[in-house]
């Protein structure tokens, strides 16, 4: 494993300048085509066997083993969040500013750092004369902000592997799940007239009220592991913009954090019942999963819904077992395992019947920030990290 972390140190200069370049390039969901090129480019410097981008934008890379093991399958995003206002940054976010060790920038850690590393460890590999039994898979997916399309895309299309490795920060910590999310759409609809004569009309803010209240009284299932299941209403908007109108119709947002095993359909009724409950004074309401048709940089169109399905990895699974091992010989130091607040693409590689953990480097509290930042000894020992996994994992399970 010394071979490894020679190599990182040998590849470093390269790591952090791709890295820099991602960063410098602004790829807010849908909008992934330059990054996806410097991606593409970047593999095929590297010496990847085989370098392609699918019909929706993903940039697929292929690093064959010496046959016989397993295939694993690293998972990683190009898209990122918006910035918000520029003022809000000490570094400009698409600068890719160098500063005490760290870089800043939207998309350091979430996903383009981790990204870079994941990309950069077939070249660890390569320098260190090291090749995995079996093939290494590394996805730059695009649209994981807004549902995961990327990923869903690879799967329906028949992407095969043994196991993954989602890359999102974790602190150089293995993890082993996540809560899911759905962002759940309720609409309810009233009867609008001029606010001086109520009587007239049906207003919906009496009925979305009582749903409200009823909400934070809701018994929400648990989980040993995961903890508790959590719903928070987020967003408010009405069809009016007068304020001496009833509006006809509101529309309210819920983000709620799902655990293994619930269906959205389950959901789904089990929050129409509450509004069923709530409906007051002839007004009536809906909710539905929020789901919109969106395009992929290419052109490709899909409705997605807005879910990422929940899961957990058994804290002896044989995966997560081997990933410890391998990390461990690496740094000399057992790593720690734990469960990602936030939600990422795992839950569909696990639902697609693939086991699948998480690393990567980035601190998951800087994610979605202002201050979003990486440092650059965690990059590079990223990389080695990821090239060590992809050995290990990619044995045949026996070798466990």
């Amino acid at each position: 494993m010394d071979r490894l972390l020679r190599a990182a140190e040998v590849e470093a200069d390269g790591l952090v300048s791709f890295a820099r370049r991602l960063v410098q390039t602004p790829s807010l969901s849908g909008q992934e085509e330059e990054v996806a090129g410097l991606v593409e480019t970047e593999m095929r410097a590297l010496g990847y066997d085989e370098v392609r981008r699918d019909e929706a934008g993903n940039v697929i890379g292929r690093l064959r083993g010496s046959g016989g093991g397993r295939t694993v399958l690293l998972n990683g995003h190009m898209d990122t969040v918006d910035p918000g206002p520029l003022s809000a940054w000490a570094h400009p976010p698409y600068a890719a500013e160098l500063v005490d060790g760290r870089l800043h920038g939207r998309g350091a850690a979430d996903m383009k750092g981790p990204l870079a590393a994941q990309v950069y460890c077939v070249a660890l590999l390569g320098r260190a004369g090291l090749q995995p039994e079996g093939d290494v898979v590394v996805t730059a997916v695009v649209q994981e902000e807004t549902g995961g399309l990327g990923t869903q895309f690879l799967l329906q299309g028949g992407a095969n592997a043994d196991c993954a490795i989602v890359g999102e920060a974790s602190g150089l910590e293995l993890r082993r799940g996540h809560r899911g999310r759905l962002e759940l759409v309720v609409t309810v609809q009233g009867r609008s007239v001029h606010a001086s004569a109520p009587e007239r009309g049906a207003n919906p803010h009496y009925t979305l009220a009582g749903f409200v209240q009823r909400l934070r009284q809701l018994e929400l299932p648990t989980d040993p592991d995961l903890g508790g299941a959590s719903v928070a209403p987020t967003l408010c908007s009405g069809d009016q913009t007068s304020s001496n109108v009833i509006p006809g119709r509101l529309v309210l947002r819920l983000d709620y954090r799902t655990l293994p095993g619930e269906k959205p359909e389950d959901i789904v009724a089990r929050f129409q019942s509450l509004l069923d409950q709530s409906a007051t004074d002839g007004c009536s309401g809906k909710v539905e999963i929020e789901r919109h048709l969106t395009a992929t940089y290419t052109g490709w169109e899909k409705v997605v819904l807005n879910a990422f399905p929940a899961f957990i990895l058994p804290a002896d699974a044989p995966e997560l077992r081997a990933a410890r091992s391998a990390l461990a010989r690496l740094t000399g130091e057992e790593p720690k395992v734990g469960l990602w607040r936030f939600s990422t693409d795992g839950g569909h590689l696990v639902q697609a019947g693939i086991p699948t953990i998480g690393y990567g480097p980035g601190e998951e509290t800087l994610v979605h920030t202002v201050n979003e930042s990486i440092a650059v000894d965690d990059l590079v020992r990223g990389a080695a990290g990821y090239a060590a996994l992809c050995l290990a994992l990619s044995q045949p399970e026996t070798a466990w």
